[in-house]
């Protein structure tokens, strides 16, 4: 019982460290393909590409031979986060 006690707080306090980004979706969005086009530009190759449950416009892709998930905040097409998977 004691260790499934522990097992569990671990894995509550590891939570954090894989949340998303969250993004307040104003009135006027970025186009999608704004993003898209960052991320090309910067040598990257979109893989798949989704709106996550927070709202925040997701990329899945490569750059220089490493894969990431990229994020952008839909109001401004600005990047926010870049996560290498």
């Amino acid at each position: 019982m004691k260790k499934l006690a522990i097992a569990t707080a671990l894995c509550l306090t590891a939570l954090p460290a894989f949340a998303e980004p969250a993004c307040e979706p104003g009135e006027t969005l970025k186009p999608v393909w704004e993003s898209i086009k960052t991320f090309e530009e910067q040598g990257g190759e979109v893989l798949k590409f989704k709106i996550n449950d927070g709202g925040c416009y997701e990329i899945y892709g490569k750059l220089e031979g490493k894969k990431f998930e990229v994020f952008f905040d839909p109001n401004t097409g600005e990047e926010i986060d870049r996560i290498e998977s």
